[in-house]
């Protein structure tokens, strides 16, 4: 898995791409770096692209994952306050999967919501 980190501080977005095969260890450091850059730059909207990322969790992972990501905004004082994650759709596990994963962020208060088009992604995020 790779990841790349751009700040966009004139639109007030920290953009995120992520791709290769999701591996845990690394998806972590790529959350750390991110809480890291709201906290430099009081940024607080996050744009993550996976639309090139693979991944087949099981649905106690994807749970799990929620959880991790809940405790992870939990132990620090800046997070975001809008994340959206843009993948890409037409597999029918994969949209069920990800719409699990934003139900069970969502029911940990993280502001994540998942999308399919970077447009509305962005859009979403600029919303007052």
């Amino acid at each position: 898995m790779e990841y790349h980190i751009e700040i966009d501080t004139a639109h007030g977005v920290i953009y995120a791409t992520a791709l290769g095969a999701w591996q845990s260890d690394i998806d972590d450091r790529m959350v750390a770096e991110i809480f890291q850059a709201v906290k430099e730059h009081s940024i607080r909207n996050v744009l993550l692209d996976m639309r090139e990322l693979r991944f087949d969790l099981s649905t106690v992972r994807i749970f799990e994952r929620a959880k991790e990501m809940r405790d992870m905004r939990l132990q620090r004082r800046q997070v975001s306050s809008k994340v959206a994650l843009v993948y890409s759709a037409g597999d029918s596990k994969l949209d069920a999967d990800m719409k699990f994963f934003e139900t069970a962020a969502r029911n940990r208060a993280a502001p994540y919501r998942i999308f399919t088009d970077m447009e509305d992604a962005r859009k979403w995020l600029l919303q007052a």
